[in-house]
């Protein structure tokens, strides 16, 4: 890769830090369409619409994945109704469309039911919660599958009291009926996190922990395919600092380790088992958020995370390398334009130092929810 791209991403993430005050102190927050429970609804139905736009130009180099330029948009009108306090039915289309392309990439019903337990639980069934990607690490989950993918469906429990929250589901990706000619496949999910000390302290000190499982299989089938069993996990601690009466908001330091497990009768990776480590600091504005990375992986990969953390190559197959070594430089911003409405960004640089090799990711995204009473329907 020339140096014309590198110096041109580094002079559009300095007029971007100069243009926007600064916003994301979480990871994928742009991902964001979930409508919160409102016990207040009951008896109301609502017509909801989500939409989210989006540019994403990957410019990646070296042999472990290939650049790819996303441009498009996800759309989801649908009728949203409380037939009381804890029950909430949410019906509609999910559309996604990218641009270029005549017909639409995916068309499917959009259908769930969330049954609020309690006051800190809540069951979703049907159409998952997909918000900030269940607060998954990049070398987990890649971050595009929220526009790339289905949307996800199964059954999901979320759990948030004062120190503790807590996201597990299963996103039933292929459903088989007998004879069928392809394999089930679903994915479990766990991720929480625990605060170690009082959540309304200036220093905050939490233990995150992720964990996917991926399975193809199925006993009803007539596929010869071998049964496949992924497992990726991680784990570490996260400190945050909050700042007053300064444009930093926080600055925080997080250390994750992970591990992968290749648990299928036919390996379907070159090694069965590996690990990584990735320490990360970052700071954050009210608007914006920078964080500087290390990693480094061992016989490393993912099911389901980005491709360019991982140890086995996705546009070479068959090539792989023992350690892979990384630092990651991320800007992330995001801006209120109104009610429901929101542009956000990201820049993603990628320095590989084994192989010399940048890459480098630019995107834009707006999101618009919002919310349109209809009537007061009484459940009989």
């Amino acid at each position: 890769m020339s140096q014309a791209p590198i110096r041109n991403f580094i002079l559009f993430l300095l007029i971007l830090t100069s243009q926007f005050s600064s916003f994301a102190q979480e990871s994928n927050s742009i991902f964001r369409h979930y409508k919160e429970f409102e016990k207040a609804d009951s008896n109301k139905l609502f017509l909801r619409f989500e939409n989210f736009n989006f540019v994403k130009n990957n410019e990646y180099s070296g042999e472990f994945t290939n650049g790819a330029t996303w441009i498009g948009y996800l759309a989801t009108p649908k009728l949203v109704y409380y037939p009381s306090s804890k029950i909430r039915i949410e019906a509609g289309i999910h559309l996604q469309k990218y641009s270029g392309r005549e017909s639409f990439t995916n068309t499917e019903a959009a259908y769930s039911i969330n049954f609020q337990a309690s006051q800190k639980s809540n069951l979703i069934l049907g159409n998952l919660k997909q918000d900030r990607n269940h607060m998954l690490s990049e070398p987990m989950f890649e971050p595009e599958r929220f526009f790339t993918d289905q949307a996800e469906s199964g059954i999901q429990w979320l759990y948030k009291a004062k120190r503790l929250q807590f996201d597990t589901w299963i996103n039933w990706e292929q459903f088989i009926l007998e004879e069928d000619p392809f394999q089930e496949r679903f994915t479990f999910g766990i991720s929480s996190k625990y605060q170690l000390n009082n959540p309304s302290s200036q220093n905050n000190l939490s233990i995150p922990v992720q964990i996917i499982f991926t399975h193809r299989g199925g006993e009803i089938d007539t596929s010869d395919d071998s049964v496949q069993t992924i497992g990726n996990f991680s784990s570490g601690f996260n400190f945050t600092r909050k700042v007053e009466n300064s444009k930093i908001t926080s600055w925080s330091f997080q250390t994750l380790v992970y591990y992968f497990s290749d648990n299928s009768s036919e390996k379907d990776y070159i090694f069965d088992k590996g690990h990584a480590f990735y320490p990360q600091i970052s700071a954050s504005t009210k608007h914006s958020n920078f964080t500087l990375g290390y990693w480094n992986a061992y016989h490393f990969a993912s099911s389901k995370g980005s491709e360019l953390f991982q140890c086995v190559s996705y546009s070479t197959p068959g090539n792989y390398e023992d350690r892979r070594e990384m630092t990651t430089l991320k800007y992330q911003y995001e801006r209120k334009i109104n009610k429901g409405i929101h542009l956000g960004g990201k820049l993603d640089f990628y320095y590989d130092l084994k192989n010399s090799a940048e890459s480098y990711a630019t995107a834009i995204y707006l999101r618009i929810n919002g919310d349109f009473f209809l009537k007061k329907i009484k459940w009989n």
